[in-house]
């Protein structure tokens, strides 16, 4: 089991005020300077889509020189394997008992094409069935951050990840309950919108739009003030808490300059942003595409 990026879309989010955070409204490619180090930082879309299918020209220029590369994570084999344990019951829970046979059946008919069976999705925990409920993914497909590693392994260069997989587990495995429940029950219930907001997600992504990013999102939560609350929680741990710890540990290899720092575009935008963190311990960011 792959982690996700369907909760970018299942916990949106108020619409940050515009004013504060015009300078990254627009642009997936920074430039970021400090005392004469140079880097690049590059927003991705977790997402396998065919219109991601070759890094921009901007992105593949600035990346020619790199001489390193830092990601939000960078997966293995024993790193897969521990998110998929700790996104299972050990105890005896199931998810239906958690969110009753009716979400359970839907849950599972819609987890089938991944090739998860009905057995195994009823051992996930709610947040390890959250993660998993978008379209299904080719084998074969890559994403941009896929596409990077690809690069950065062929020439060698040191590749270095921002968050531990245990930190992941941890941002999804300590939130609360009834947040993991109502999500995934809105999720399922609200299936086609929210699908429809992924296919809009990405479009504005393509547009280097992160403010129509923002606004999508916000949208969505006004049609769906019910959640709001559970979507405030998760969107804190997901988006704001790990954006601090991100603008923090890159400083390491943004002093020495020549990085290149690949990480989710949502993590860019607005004044709790990583640009807008970056700024205020005196770094600056200019954009390139």
């Amino acid at each position: 089991m792959r982690r996700r990026a369907f909760l970018a879309a299942a916990c949106a989010a108020p619409f940050a005020a515009r004013a504060a955070s015009e300078s990254f409204a627009r642009g997936v490619l920074w430039r970021v300077t400090h005392k004469g180090a140079a880097s690049h930082v590059f927003g991705t879309i977790h997402d396998a889509d065919a219109r991601l299918a070759r890094l921009p020209a901007a992105v593949d220029e600035a990346f020619a020189p790199a001489k390193s590369l830092m990601l939000e994570f960078v997966p293995d084999p024993y790193s897969a394997g521990r998110f998929l344990d700790a996104a299972l019951y050990e105890d005896g829970r199931t998810l239906e008992q958690e969110i009753g046979a009716e979400d359970f059946d839907r849950v599972a008919q819609m987890l089938a094409p991944a090739g998860l069976p009905r057995e195994l999705v009823n051992r996930l925990k709610p947040w390890g069935a959250l993660v998993n409920l978008r379209s299904p993914r080719a084998p074969d497909a890559a994403t941009l951050d896929d596409q990077l590693v690809s690069r950065a392994r062929a020439r060698r260069l040191p590749l270095f990840q921002i968050e531990a997989v245990e930190e992941q587990i941890f941002t999804f495995d300590e939130c609360p309950m009834a947040t993991q429940v109502a999500l995934l029950r809105h999720s399922v219930r609200h299936r086609d919108e929210l699908l429809e907001l992924e296919e809009r997600t990405l479009q504005a992504y393509l547009a280097r739009d992160l403010a129509g990013i923002a606004r999508l999102r916000a949208e969505f939560a006004a049609r769906h003030p019910e959640i709001a609350a559970h979507q405030a929680v998760m969107e804190k741990r997901v988006v704001a808490d790990r954006s601090v710890v991100m603008a923090y540990r890159m400083q390491r290899e943004l002093r020495r300059g020549g990085a290149f720092v690949a990480l989710g575009a949502l993590h860019l935008y607005g004044r709790k942003g990583v640009l807008a963190l970056l700024e205020q311990d005196g770094y600056r960011a200019a954009r390139v595409y």
